[in-house]
């Protein structure tokens, strides 16, 4: 009989579980990408020892033509927006105005923030690319996300030229060269 109830047993065992729930969708999830040591000594060298007086805000800054020197203060928008590249230090940011309006707070607020395409409409509308790169021109391969605790929602103000792009030369994007956490 206890031969047969071996089996029994397991199989029961099996169908009930250890009684620790399932995990969680989101555990499963890779964590999100924070800067790593190596990050931070690309990215340090560009860092403003203070935040600059008299900075524009991006509103402003979508007015500026290209080729235009600014020093541009923004929010970045809210982590379903995923502003920030995991390989280059380049991130989306708006102004603050618009990130504290209820209609922008509410659409980037959805699951698929990243891929919506009336989240998108919003970010070529009311934002600016930005892309840090070093001495040479070239995007700094480091994300932003981690260091110095920026994380999405945190101002950030950057400092450097403004380039157009896009059909009708729309969209814009600052090529920075320097830039304060903050």
């Amino acid at each position: 009989m206890t031969t047969r109830l071996t089996p029994f047993a397991l199989l029961l065992a099996a169908a009930v579980g250890c009684g620790q729930p399932a995990p969680r969708p989101e555990a499963q999830q890779p964590p999100s990408p924070t800067a790593a040591a190596g990050d931070a000594s690309k990215l340090e060298p560009l860092v403003m020892a203070e935040k600059p007086a008299g900075a524009i805000t991006v509103n402003e800054a979508l007015t500026k033509k290209a080729g235009e020197k600014v020093v541009v203060t923004g929010q970045v928008p809210t982590e379903k927006v995923k502003p920030y590249n995991a390989a280059f230090a380049t991130f989306v940011m708006l102004s603050h105005a618009d990130m504290a309006k209820d209609d922008i707070k509410e659409e980037f607020d959805c699951d698929n923030a990243a891929k919506c395409p009336t989240c998108k409409a919003i970010l070529d509308e009311h934002a600016v690319r930005v892309e840090l790169v070093d001495a040479k021109g070239a995007p700094v391969a480091a994300t932003l996300e981690g260091f110095r605790g920026l994380k999405p929602g945190s101002t950030i103000t950057v400092e450097g030229e403004v380039r157009r792009e896009g059909k009708d030369n729309k969209l814009v994007r600052v090529v920075a060269t320097r830039f304060y956490p903050g």
